[in-house]
């Protein structure tokens, strides 16, 4: 009769086989959040060049990651928020464009990211000329405006100010005169 015997090398072959092992997230995650930093540094010093570097390094390492939504999402908002400053507005729109649709599939949803996002969009949106594409954007965020940081309604009211002027006396003048109104409940 003939004994079949699996050698330790054979077995630990076979359970080798049987695992699976995922890598771990959290060096990529580090390493997203050493270039966020960088990235933060270099626009605080004006440094828009080495800023989008640094925030284009920042997203991909965090795709690398896998990472959650809500980071995904704050990635490519920071991008797309040196790319409008840098004057690239159609990138920004990209960005922004993605970063809102990250946003609002996150859970849990934050009202006040999604808000940002739209008064973001919509001022890269104008930047090109996008006044009406624009303002469908900046009327989704007038119920959330409330939930911004005061630097964030500072600047929402900017941009609403921006929309107001840009369609009084056309066929938006209501909802101009809206953003105006609403100008009023952010300071």
């Amino acid at each position: 009769m003939k004994t079949t015997t699996i050698s330790l090398f054979c077995a630990a072959s076979l359970l080798a086989a049987c695992t699976t092992t995922t890598p771990d997230p959290s060096p990529a995650i580090a390493a997203s959040s050493v270039q966020h930093d960088a990235c933060n540094a270099a626009e605080l010093k004006g440094q828009l060049a080495e800023a989008e570097l640094a925030c284009k390094q920042a997203l991909d390492s965090a795709i690398k990651a896998g990472a959650k939504d809500e980071l995904l999402s704050q990635r490519q908002y920071n991008l797309g928020r040196i790319k409008r400053l840098q004057g690239k507005h159609v990138e920004a729109e990209a960005l922004y464009k993605q970063a809102l649709a990250t946003e609002e599939a996150a859970l849990p949803r934050s009202d006040a990211r999604i808000g940002r996002r739209l008064v973001e969009l919509a001022s890269a949106l104008s930047a090109q000329g996008k006044w009406q594409e624009g303002s469908v954007y900046l009327e989704r965020a007038l119920p959330l405006l409330h939930k911004l940081s005061d630097t964030s309604r500072t600047y929402s009211a900017e941009v609403l100010g921006q929309y107001a002027k840009q369609l009084q006396g056309g066929p938006q003048a209501a909802l101009g005169r809206r953003f105006q109104e609403t100008i009023v409940t952010l300071k």
